[in-house]
């Protein structure tokens, strides 16, 4: 769904990572190309487009790595610079969008027109809906049971202050998705499915975990069985 302000932004390809709106995620910056990008960005408004590049596709006609058309811009919201020329910084999910086109440009980096795109809320959009509410607990007993389930209980608590995209976003962050699930979800325009979806995905898992709980060894990590 989009809202209709399109807007230009430097994109970072990268493969297999998904990144969602009201997540963190951390980047180690190398490549000459996309130093460039972040100074730049840093002296512009700090945001960047990460992009999902396409496996095994063909480039495009530019010459470029095919990429998804849907990604998510993020801020950087913290920036270590090491003496070798090397950044490690961090990013906060702002805005889902659909990539319009790619823009010519000198810059040693991909620039591309974006359009940003709205979710449809959860049903009942309120505090005090019985829906809405119902949905986002059951989704935080879901999370609680499986971290404890699989030794890893300080994952269990999830941020009280998010709003219902970043609650599920926060979630199906700390899944270890691959890229296929990771991108039907950051592409799914209504809140109501992706909680859905999220909430069976950690069912299946629990289910699973619940199965080879007989064979774990004593009080060993659960991890490594």
């Amino acid at each position: 769904m989009k809202d209709g302000r399109r807007r230009r932004l430097p994109i970072f390809p990268l493969p297999g990572v998904i990144f969602f709106p009201q997540t963190d995620l951390p980047l180690h910056v190398f490549e000459p190309r996309y130093r460039t990008l972040l100074a730049d960005a840093l002296v512009g408004d700090r945001t960047i487009g990460i992009q999902l590049l396409k496996p095994d596709a063909p480039p495009d006609s530019a010459g470029r790595p095919a990429v998804f058309e849907i990604g998510c811009a993020g801020e950087i919201v913290e920036h270590e610079a090491l003496e070798d020329g090397r950044s490690n910084i961090l990013l906060r999910g702002l805005f889902r969008y659909r990539l319009e086109a790619e823009a010519p440009d000198d810059r040693p980096y991909r620039v591309a027109d974006v359009v940003p795109l709205s979710v449809v809320p959860l049903p009942g959009d309120l505090e005090g809906n019985p829906v809405r509410d119902g949905l986002r607990g059951l989704l935080v007993r879901s999370v609680e049971k499986l971290a404890v389930s699989v030794g890893r209980p300080q994952a269990r608590s999830l941020p009280e202050d998010l709003n219902d995209e970043g609650l599920v976003n926060e979630a199906l962050s700390r899944l270890g998705l691959d890229a296929d699930d990771g991108y039907k979800l950051l592409a799914m325009d209504r809140l109501e499915d992706r909680y859905s979806w999220a909430v069976s995905h950690i069912a299946g898992i629990q289910k699973r975990v619940d199965l080879l709980a007989p064979y774990r060894q004593g009080d060993g990590d659960p991890r490594w069985n």
